[in-house]
């Protein structure tokens, strides 16, 4: 006679495994903010995250893994959070009010994830950092675009070199927000 199939094992909690991995991210991105990427070490990561030392390797492979899914998780919520705001708002002007809201209420809401990822970043190495350095360039090119778009509202043009300016000036007033 054939043998009745054996049941698959239950693959693991995925909200367990995304609680804990937030809780680790959380907690690396605090001792990253006090004491930087170089100086904090996996141990006082675990502790911080109530999480054994072996068992953070569970969960991700290094400490640049770290550094990397912090800085990414900050932008997708960027990402994530502002088209909902503008999906029925046609105002230029409108639309950018919402951008700089959108943008201040998380950095504000997160200030060591921001402090992270405006001064830590950096310290990646490749693939990491190119594919957070894109996701940035993407950012600023919706805030580039808002300024085109608010120019021709009013009749103007705006090249690409004084658009350019103006994110820099806009990015660097705005990821300070956490130091002041």
């Amino acid at each position: 006679p054939r043998q009745a199939r054996q049941p698959k094992p239950k693959a693991p909690n995925r909200r367990h495994h995304d609680a804990n991995v937030d809780q680790i991210l959380g907690s690396a991105a605090k001792l990253f903010a006090e004491k930087s990427f170089g100086l904090a070490s996996i141990r006082e990561i675990a502790a911080e995250a109530n999480i054994s030392f072996p068992r953070i390797y569970y969960y991700l492979r290094n400490k640049e893994e770290l550094l990397y899914l912090i800085a990414k998780r900050g932008m997708l919520r960027l990402f994530s959070s502002y088209p909902k705001l503008v999906k029925d708002v046609t105002d230029p002007s409108e639309k950018l009010r919402l951008f700089i809201e959108n943008h201040v209420m998380l950095s504000t809401g997160n200030t060591a994830e921001t402090t992270v990822a405006v001064h830590e970043t950096s310290k990646l190495s490749e693939p990491y950092l190119s594919e957070i350095r894109s996701l940035e360039r993407q950012y600023s090119q919706i805030f580039r675009g808002l300024l085109v778009e608010i120019a021709r509202a009013h009749g103007k043009e705006l090249d690409r070199h004084r658009s350019r300016i103006l994110t820099s000036l806009f990015f660097g007033a705005l990821n300070s927000i956490p130091n002041w």
